[in-house]
Order: structure tokens, then C-alpha cells, then sequence
């Protein structure tokens, strides 16, 4: 776990609505900042917005004016699902991991001029845990300190409240990391990106490769499904392991394709550590 958030950038590839002042695109006419059209003086009549060039391009001739739109702030939220799975410790606590994205995420957006909120649940909605956007310095720590000392743990907790978490966002169009492991049924993660679906949504995937590479190739193992507490014993054999590291791989790729149809940005995975840089690229890249 990181002492200090790792900060990360990002660009929304949709205009804000805000009244806030704040770095992004808006639709709100106004500034200098973010060029909008050329128009006739009278539509924007300040002088020092005239445009010689503009003007003698038209036809017949008009006095021709530079019209910008203002920038404004948005909300950032951080919505984790906090189910059994999420408890798992291997290579790394994925907790710790949750911990340190969510304050990085928090450190981003504030130093951005954005709001932050933190939205968590597991088989319910973790109002204990929900932070309200803000923008309020050491906010990244409280948020981080917060989770860490979370000490709710039932072994056999879903994150079936995923799509109800969703109505504690605001209504306004806000950009939403939705931080879990994924291991989810296909129908609950289908309805949780449809609730989601007013935003802007970056799913981060948290894996651990001790679940599918480091897994003996031989003998018998005692395992527990994180998702319901139940246990089973296994003869691990070279052909399992090989079957149990496909299915990670093909549910990488169904991963790929479903957020492909939910119409959110492309899944960003997170394997033992954080990389705040290698997110910046995801986010500029896949914008």
C-alpha cells in the first residue's frame, strides 16, 4: 500500500454540465478558453472578440465574432463493490489495492478542480461507507483510512446491490470508476452497467495472479468459493490449471465485448499492483 495517492489524468470525451468552474468542455456559452464557432457580432457583441478574418470571409459581409463555451467541474466517483471475493489476499490484499485506487482517484479529481464521492456495497449499499461528492483537502486520506479500517466482513456476501449503489450517484452525467474483481454473475453485471448507464463508467478489474497462475500443477488442494464461504477439495493436475488460466483469459475477453455493448470505456485491469501511469494512458488512449 502507497503512503502517497499516485496521481492519474483524464479527459471526458462528452461536454459537462456545470455551473462550477472547473477544466472540461461545457455546453454553457462563454470564456476564452475553449473555442465554439465563429458568429455574427450581434449574437456575441464584444469587441475584443472580432475576428478580421472571419469577417472577410463572409458573404455578403458581416461583422464576424469568436464565441467560446465555458469550463466547468464534474463529480468523479469511486464505486467499489466490497462482496467476500473483494477480501482475498495472494499476491496482493485486494483491499489495500481498493484503498489506494480510491485515494488516487480522490488526490486526481480534487487536484483536477472536480468533486469526488465514494459509493460502496456489497449485498446492500454500504451507507456507512458513502462519501458525498466534494472537493475538501485531505479528502484522498479520509477516503483511504476509511476503507482500511472497514471492518464489516461477512464471508458470504455478494455484490448483488451493485445496481442499487447506482442510485446513490447524482443525476447529472458524472464520470464513475467502478472498481470490483468481476466475478460476478453475467446477469447482475449486465444489470449494473445498465444502471449505470447516464455515465460515463471505467470499469477497473482487480486480479490477482495468485488466483490463476500460481496454482500448483499437482495434488490435492482445499478451496473456498470467496463469494459464498463454501469449501470443496480439488486434485489440481496440469490439465485443470490449464483449463481454470483459460477461463480467465476468456473472461477477459468477455469482459472486453460486454463493456463494448454497454457502451462504457474499456476495461482497465489491475493484476497485484497499481500503476497510476499506465491508467493515464488507458484513459487518454480509450477516451
Amino acid at each position: 500500500m502507497n503512503s502517497t495517492p499516485q496521481e492519474f489524468y483524464y479527459h471526458l470525451g462528452w461536454r459537462a454540465r456545470s455551473a462550477q468552474p472547473g477544466p472540461h468542455s461545457t455546453r454553457t456559452s462563454g470564456g476564452n478558453a475553449d473555442f465554439q464557432s465563429y458568429v455574427p457580432f450581434m449574437e456575441n457583441p464584444n469587441p475584443r472578440r472580432i475576428d478580421i478574418r472571419a469577417t472577410a470571409r463572409t458573404v455578403p459581409r458581416q461583422l464576424m465574432s469568436r464565441a467560446y463555451h465555458e469550463r466547468g467541474s464534474i463529480a468523479v466517483y469511486a464505486l467499489v463493490d466490497l462482496s467476500a471475493s473483494m477480501r482475498f489476499a495472494g499476491n496482493a490484499n485486494k483491499l489495500d489495492l481498493v484503498a489506494d485506487i480510491v485515494a488516487s482517484a480522490a488526490w486526481s479529481a480534487v487536484r483536477s478542480g472536480d468533486l469526488f464521492g465514494l459509493v460502496a456495497c456489497d449485498h446492500r449499499v454500504r451507507l456507512d461507507l458513502f462519501e458525498p461528492p466534494s472537493r475538501r483537502i485531505g479528502l484522498a486520506d479520509e477516503l483511504r483510512k476509511k476503507l482500511l479500517a472497514d471492518q464489516t466482513i461477512n464471508q458470504q456476501s455478494d455484490a448483488s446491490a451493485l445496481p442499487l449503489a447506482a442510485q446513490q450517484l447524482r443525476q447529472k452525467r458524472s464520470l464513475v470508476f467502478l472498481i470490483s474483481d468481476f466475478h460476478l454473475p453475467a446477469a447482475l453485471l449486465t444489470k449494473t452497467l445498465a444502471a449505470l448507464a447516464a455515465h460515463d463508467v471505467v470499469p477497473l478489474v482487480l486480479w490477482d495472479t495468485a488466483e490463476y497462475q500460481s496454482i500448483p500443477t499437482w495434488g490435492w488442494a482445499r478451496v473456498r468459493d470467496m463469494e459464498n464461504g463454501a469449501y470443496r477439495s480439488m486434485f489440481l493436475r496440469p490439465s485443470l490449471v490449464k483449463q481454470i488460466q483459460a477461463t480467465y483469459l476468456k473472461r477477459r475477453q468477455n469482459m472486453m465485448t460486454e463493456c463494448l455493448q454497454a457502451g462504457t470505456r474499456a476495461p482497465f485491469f489491475i493484476e497485484d499492483t497499481f500503476n497510476a501511469e499506465r491508467l493515464t494512458r488507458h484513459l487518454l488512449e480509450m477516451r
